[in-house]
């Protein structure tokens, strides 16, 4: 995969986040059958897709995958097709306002950061019910890497007992660019006047180029995939803006094994920043590997392989 983004100028801070974002939105895995919905705490459902392992016996571990924005479970296909063939089983659930909530009128937005962490926590309890005491891993790529980073204080402790290790994926934690003081006043005014103003990531782009691959415009290709979310609120922008700047304050407070997968092209987290995220970190149980040729979306790049075997080794020494 290869991204290429040329952003104009924008008197808006939130325009460094939209920009990230763009890079983060997934269009690229297959869109997997839902195979079900569960039901979260509020009593809202949701679909949420699974990979079984194909071993014939009970899965030596379980991922739980969080997928980023505008993404989708099925941007755990290839992952789950891969590790279901080595005895792991793989279960991915739609976020809460993004493309797949069966709610339309919640697509691109977030009132509570708060729902995210307490969805969380209902679907591992789900999953629970349905595999026993089999230890669970926790796998976020890009956003979803900030859910379970902030969410994780909020999951149950019966929950948190079977979780024996996370996986960060690209996870976003830095924001290219500085804005001004008195734009960011302005950028600030408007999130608490017209917090639910919708505007597109393509727009806080600058709609410039914008490639996945060679004669490819991202766009036209994002707007294929069934869970492309158009717009989004200022509020669900600004709050993903927070939890990039508090990501490693939430992260240095889990004492789990952590797994740190960085792609080395990606454009907006930087390996020196991972590093910093890295050395934060107080688990002692940690590791980090760069993926020197991939870009953003590890699980659909060049180095897809390797990266399967190696969260497949990590899971294997930890269950």
């Amino acid at each position: 995969m290869f991204i290429v983004i040329s952003m104009h100028k924008s008197p808006l801070r939130i325009i460094c986040l939209g920009a990230l974002l763009l890079m983060s939105v997934s269009s690229f895995g297959q869109d997997a059958t839902l195979t079900a919905k569960w039901k979260s705490f509020d009593g809202a459902h949701f679909p949420y897709s699974k990979w079984i392992a194909k071993n014939g016996n009970a899965p030596r571990a379980v991922i739980i995958g969080v997928h980023g924005i505008s993404g989708a479970a099925s941007d755990f296909s290839n992952l789950g097709s891969d590790l279901s063939q080595k005895g792991i089983s793989v279960y991915a659930y739609e976020l809460r306002g993004q493309g797949n909530d069966p709610d339309p009128e919640r697509v691109g937005d977030l009132k509570d950061v708060q729902l995210w962490f307490s969805d969380l926590n209902s679907f591992i309890s789900s999953v629970r019910k349905e595999i026993g005491s089999v230890p669970i891993f926790l796998y976020g790529e890009s956003l979803g890497s900030l859910i379970l980073m902030h969410g994780f204080s909020e999951i149950s402790e019966e929950n948190k007992e079977q979780i024996k290790g996370m996986i960060y994926s690209s996870p976003l934690i830095a924001l290219p660019g500085k804005l001004p003081p008195i734009k960011n006043l302005l950028v600030r005014t408007a999130m608490l006047l017209w917090p639910s103003y919708r505007v597109s990531l393509r727009s806080l782009s600058g709609g410039g180029e914008s490639k996945v691959s060679e004669g490819e415009d991202h766009w036209e290709q994002m707007a294929k995939t069934k869970h492309y979310v158009p717009k989004f609120t200022l509020r669900i922008l600004d709050t993903i803006e927070r939890m990039v700047f508090s990501s490693s304050e939430a992260a240095s407070k889990i004492k789990k094994p952590v797994l740190v997968l960085h792609p080395g092209k990606d454009i907006f987290t930087k390996p020196h920043e991972v590093d910093h995220f890295f050395n934060s970190l107080e688990a002692k149980d940690k590791s980090k590997k760069l993926f020197k040729e991939s870009h953003h979306l590890l699980a659909f790049d060049k180095e897809r392989d390797e990266l399967f075997k190696i969260v497949f080794g990590w899971i294997k020494d930890r269950s």
